[in-house]
């Protein structure tokens, strides 16, 4: 059973109310904090850490409704970005909607320039990574959402180290070719 049709079958259990399953998904779901701390430097450290917290439960809250939905068309992690990147946008336009003091507006003013550039080259960084697809994608996505290292991507997946780098390296080269145009264009002039 190839990557995506295990995801799809876990989130198909899991919602059935399967324990295992269950137990399974949540471990997975261990990403939603490192996604959404990786998405939060992105925006200029937009939320503190206890707002962090919560948003991850939002997150997940959103997902686990969600989960009747997923089709398995991408690993289950990258089908969980997109509920971070929403969870967390919506997020600082809240913040950003609070009153705020003259000093606390002053500092607000750098990230938020930086914010709509950064999550734009997230979004082209996604769009990258679907444009390469599995394996190598789902490799990009577990060592730089997920923290793994190589070998721990391999045990993973069940796959020598040597076919995990393979397809590390030959998806950097494909990502370096969809990605310098949008990094070219991210440059300040």
């Amino acid at each position: 059973m190839d990557r995506r049709a295990a995801d799809l079958a876990l989130a198909r259990a899991a919602k059935r109310g399967d324990s295992d399953a269950v137990q399974r998904f949540m471990e997975r779901m261990r990403c939603v904090p490192r996604i959404l701390a990786a998405l939060n430097r992105r925006t200029g450290r937009s939320l503190g850490p206890d707002e962090l917290d919560d948003l991850a439960q939002d997150a997940l809250a959103a997902v686990w409704a969600k989960l009747g939905a997923f089709e398995g068309h991408s690993a289950l992690e990258s089908w969980v970005y997109r509920f971070c990147l929403f969870e967390l946008m919506n997020a600082v336009r809240r913040k950003r909607r609070e009153p705020a003091s003259p000093a606390a507006l002053d500092e607000a003013i750098v990230p938020a320039a930086r914010t709509a550039a950064e999550i734009g080259l997230a979004e082209t960084v996604e769009r990258a990574l679907e444009r390469i697809g599995p394996p190598a994608a789902d490799v990009f996505r577990m060592k730089y959402f997920q923290g793994l290292t190589l070998e721990e991507i391999a045990a993973r997946l069940g796959r020598s180290s040597n076919t995990v780098k393979s397809w590390y390296y030959r998806g950097l080269e494909d990502l370096r070719a969809f990605l310098e145009p949008a990094l070219h264009e991210a440059r300040p002039r």
